[in-house]
């Protein structure tokens, strides 16, 4: 029994300072919140400041997950008036806190119409001479082929003649239609599609716009799309929805939304159709819809069915990097309103010093009188709760180092609040230990016999009350946002180092230290122990 004991102690000993020195020799520690590490907060509001509080709701929640897509750690995005706050700890940059959060572009569906039609929004320098060779390489596929004429079938329904088809468009195949073709980016090429990227009016940042109302601009690589004006937003689509596909290349898979599908279908069936709204800008080719962001058309696939029944997928010859960006584009699509930032301000690394420092000072303080009193009340037993919040410390450093490197969520003034108030729940834990202990000393038992059934009796009411404090941390978690968020996390996260640490270290520590002959004509907790 008592090696049984020995090698369970020793056991979790081993493996917390194992854990510990691996993170440190890893370079893995927690990282530091906005108020502890100091950074960036910008406040950004709605173009107009027109916004309901329900679309500002909406905007901080797309803010939020597309930063932590970007792994930002522990965003705070938070509503304020009429306003929206976002925190950025560690980010030492304004301009790169402001890159961050201009995310909102309103993502446009338009009919991609021939260059013919935009020809007066053409500068005069621009030579319309033969289409070069494209050089682009087939991409990093995880198929055979980048794409092919019948694309696979990720998405519901069928097309007419009873062939089926995927519920999704196509980019238009190099292997059939004549690009010039950067990643996923394919624009028919015909007599009258310029061979250089077109400057716009003033900049390539402007769209120019013809005499019939089509808007000349501009794809990411800078090949000129002709597209006729807007006919829906990315609020047709289910937010966040959207994800990357490699079934047969790269590709992006949508849901509809069911206020949208309506929509959706109108369009499609005009480019399907090749209707005079979305005509056919080379022959032998169904009309495209060029998806529209900030005056940048992201692509512009061909329309391979009529009508959509819950989702659309659209693939070709995309590198997996430019899916996950078009992806990223259609979830981001759905923000109400546009946003612009209002002031960007830098939080003082010197202050976040200052205010970790308080914490430090604070929490210490607070442990060692907690520890003094302790080591009044329970005499020399007190030596295992030191032991025993030494290695629940530990443990705590090499969790909370694990969760800053796994997710982003960074260790805040409100996280260390948590680990104090967790202190608290350790402390419990061995009050109610010692003073069962304690009243079975005193009614005469032995400790050998006493420590045993004092744990057995205890044991149900820690995990009890550990598992409420998890419970409660957990609820918070998953309703709070922010630093509320934090402080649940590692309210949570300690309690469960206390469980671990109190059965595997302190009960061996117990019922070893009560196995021990020294202990024989000792006092315990002050009392006389009944001899074994």
């Amino acid at each position: 029994m008592r090696r049984r004991l020995w090698a369970t102690l020793l056991g979790t000993v081993g493996v917390v300072v194992i854990l510990l020195v691996f993170n440190i020799a890893a370079g893995n520690t927690p990282v530091l919140g906005l108020d502890l590490q100091g950074g960036v907060s910008v406040i950004v509001a709605p173009a107009g400041g027109d916004a309901s509080t329900e679309d500002l709701t909406v905007i901080r929640d797309l803010i939020r997950d597309e930063l932590e897509s970007r792994g930002f750690a522990e965003p705070d995005v938070r509503v304020q008036g009429d306003t929206i706050v976002v925190d950025l700890p560690g980010v030492k940059d304004q301009q790169d806190a402001l890159d961050a959060v201009d995310v909102s572009g309103v993502v446009e569906l338009r009919p991609v119409l021939p260059l013919s039609e935009c020809s007066d929004a053409l500068t005069p320098t621009v030579d319309t001479g033969s289409q070069p060779s494209s050089d682009s390489t087939p991409s990093d596929t995880p198929g055979s082929t980048p794409a092919t004429d019948v694309p696979t079938d990720t998405g519901t329904g069928t097309s007419g003649g009873g062939t089926s088809e995927p519920a999704g468009l196509r980019m238009a195949s190099p292997d059939t239609v004549p690009t010039d073709t950067v990643g996923s980016d394919s624009v028919p090429a015909g007599s009258d599609v310029p061979t250089a990227p077109i400057p716009l009016d003033d900049s390539t940042a402007t769209p120019a716009t013809s005499s019939s109302g089509a808007e000349l601009l501009q794809s990411r690589d800078g090949t000129p799309v002709c597209v006729g004006p807007a006919q829906g937003t990315g609020e047709v689509f289910t937010r966040g929805s959207a994800q990357v596909t490699a079934d047969q290349g790269w590709g992006v898979s949508v849901d509809l939304r069911g206020d949208g599908q309506a929509l959706w279908n109108s369009l499609a069936s005009q480019c399907y159709n090749t209707m005079p709204s979305c005509p056919s800008v080379q022959p032998g080719l169904r009309g495209q819809i060029a998806i529209v962001l900030d005056s940048v058309v992201q692509s512009s696939p061909q329309v391979n069915q009529p009508n959509f029944d819950t989702g659309v997928a659209i693939t070709g010859n995309f590198t997996r990097s430019e899916a996950g960006s078009l992806a990223s584009v259609l979830n981001r699509g759905a923000f109400p309103v546009e946003i612009q930032a209002q002031e960007a301000r830098t939080v003082s690394a010197s202050a976040g010093t200052e205010a970790l420092k308080a914490a430090v000072i604070a929490g210490a303080i607070g442990v060692i009188v907690v520890l003094a009193f302790l080591l009044a009340y329970y005499r020399g037993m007190a030596i295992v709760v030191v032991g025993g919040l030494i290695v629940w410390a530990m443990a705590v450093f090499s969790a909370a180092s694990l969760v800053s490197k796994w997710t982003n969520y960074a260790l805040s003034l409100a996280g260390i609040t948590g680990i104090i108030v967790a202190v608290g729940v350790t402390v419990d834990s061995y009050i109610v230990f010692f003073e069962r202990m304690k009243d079975e000393v005193r009614n005469g038992r032995t400790l050998k016999n006493a420590a045993p059934r004092s744990f057995n009796v205890t044991w149900r009411t820690i995990w009890t009350a550990d598992l409420v404090s998890v419970i409660g941390a957990a609820i918070l978690f998953w309703l709070s946002v922010g630093s509320v968020r934090g402080f649940a996390l590692y309210l949570g996260l300690t309690t469960l180092c206390d469980l671990f640490v109190c059965y595997f270290f302190t009960r061996p520590a117990v019922l070893l230290i009560s196995r021990s002959d020294r202990m024989a004509g000792k006092k315990v907790f002050g009392l006389e122990v009944a001899p074994a």
